[in-house]
Parts: structure tokens; sequence; C-alpha cells
């Protein structure tokens, strides 16, 4: 997915519940999505395919002694890869039974990252220890007093619930369970997503002094324009936006937190801001779009 524009560019993050499929990596001068990648089994990043591979070994061709030496060699390597691409497909599957992952968006230029995705324009500064967190209250509606919450929590719960109105979805709640696991997750600078996650998540960044709230919320909204309400099926390219506006989810707790650009994975060498938004229930359920995720 990708969002740019003569000053920032940016990179969105998204989980996803059970078995939907990652996008392949894309990119230009302005912005590069770097999406996890999920084969289907039997497959090898190596580009040597498993059928042909067998049948190679099958062929009865006399080969002299380095022949022999040098195919068995080949084979070894051949396995090799072979383990390597499967265990990262196994990592994905893993993702699939629980919390599903789509990876992230790089940038270049005034980069920025979001999916799953957004980064910020560099200022000096290296990753700061302490991240913008939230509220001192448990749980906050947009339509109760919202005064214990940071501006950045104030804005971002507003965009949500704007946003989901839009799709007859109830207003969320901000939980402080669920921003205190963001800020957490954020406070280690690690482009990705929180591993074995028991809540939906987004993430975003980028590299611009003022990136934060309404980017992250705006740039995950955005994807409505891709996505497809009559077959209700999930997709990479709009995973932030049916998490946003998923019809279960009850709570949301988000956090912000200053790194360098070089963390999250951005080819400027000054500082990025990290955005994490937490969910619960989880959204992107399979098999539940069609009633969750509405038309406006």
């Amino acid at each position: 997915m990708r969002f740019s524009s003569p000053l920032i560019t940016v990179m969105v993050g998204a989980l996803v519940v059970l078995t939907p499929t990652f996008a392949v990596p894309d990119s230009n001068n302005d912005l590069v999505v770097a999406d996890a990648e999920m084969k289907p089994r039997g497959t090898s990043s190596s580009g040597y395919d498993a059928e042909p591979h067998c049948r190679r070994h099958h062929h009865k061709h006399k080969k002299g002694k380095k022949s022999k030496a040098k195919a068995k060699a080949q084979a070894k390597m051949n396995k090799l890869n072979d383990t390597q691409s499967r265990i990262s497909s196994a990592r994905h599957s893993l993702y699939y039974h629980k919390t599903q992952q789509q990876q992230a968006t790089k940038s270049s230029s005034t980069t920025s990252k979001a999916s799953t995705a957004t980064k910020s324009t560099p200022t000096t500064s290296k990753a700061s220890t302490s991240s913008t967190t939230g509220s001192t209250s448990s749980t906050s509606s947009a339509g109760s007093s919202t005064s214990n919450l940071s501006s950045f929590e104030q804005t971002i719960l507003s965009i949500h619930n704007a946003d989901r109105a839009k799709h007859s979805a109830a207003a969320l709640t901000w939980s402080s369970t669920l921003t205190s696991a963001a800020a957490q997750w954020a406070s280690g600078c690690k482009w990705a997503h929180t591993p074995n996650n028991p809540y939906g998540q987004n993430i975003a960044a980028g590299t611009s002094s003022t990136f934060g709230a309404a980017d992250s919320a705006n740039m995950w909204y955005d994807e409505v324009k891709l996505y497809n309400f009559s077959s209700g099926t999930y997709s990479d390219a709009t995973g932030h936006f049916t998490q946003m506006v998923w019809k279960a989810t009850k709570q949301v707790g988000c956090a912000i937190q200053e790194c360098t650009a070089q963390q999250m994975g951005l080819a400027s060498s000054g500082t990025s801001r990290f955005v994490v938004c937490n969910y619960d229930p989880p959204g992107n359920v399979i098999g539940s779009f069609l009633q969750n995720v509405l038309s406006s």
C-alpha cells in the first residue's frame, strides 16, 4: 500500500487473525513496502521448485565421481535453501493461527512507515527512552470525559470513532491496558508487530517532526478506497482500515515513541516517531468481514 507526498513517505503495518495472505514487497523511489510474504507450501524463495528437484534425483544418468560429488553438494545446498524458506513460512503460519501480521512499509527520501504501516522527517536526536502513552483512567469513550488523555490519545481516539461512525460501528472506548501494552512494544523501537499478540494491532512510523495520531489514523483509513465491501475478504492492502472499523472491536489503546529512523528501517539518519495501536477484541477474523465491515 503506497502513500506519498513531496515531503513525507509512509509505511503501514497491521495484524490479522487466522489465514490471510501477505502482500509481495513493492518499491520505488518514494516508498518501499516490505510486507511479510507467505508462500504456498512446497515453494522456495531460492528459486528451486520442489517437483522438478525430485525429478532430477530420479533421473538415472551415469556420472563420474566428480559429477556425483558436485550433484551431492548442490542437493545439499538446495535442501538448506528450502529449509530456510520453510522456516520463514512456518513462522508466518503461527501468526495466522492467532493474530496475523501485515508487515511493513519502508520509505526513502523523507521516509515514513506505517502495519499492519508510516515514518517521519528527521530531527537529530536518538531513540527516546520514554513513549507518549496514555491515560490514568482504565477506559474512556469518545462520549465521556477524555480529560485524562494526552493530546495524542484524544486525537487518535476521536479519528477512530469518527471513521467508525461512517460504517455503523459503535465508538471505541480507551483502554489503559491496551495502551500500556502498546507503549511497552513501541519502547523497543522495533519495526514489527508484537509477537503472539492477543490483540489486533496497527503500527505506523514517520520521520516528520509532526508525525503522529492524525497521520497514522488517516493513512490506515485511506485503505477504504481499495476495500471490496461485496466480497468481504481480507487483503493486506486493506487490513489497517478493516481493523479500524471492525464492528465487534470495543476498545483501543495507542502509544507513540521517538526512535531513530534507522531503527524503523528508514533511509533517514535522523529520528522517527513510532505509533502502535492495539484493539480488543481483535478484528480481521476470516469469515466475519461481511458482518463487521459495513459500507458507509
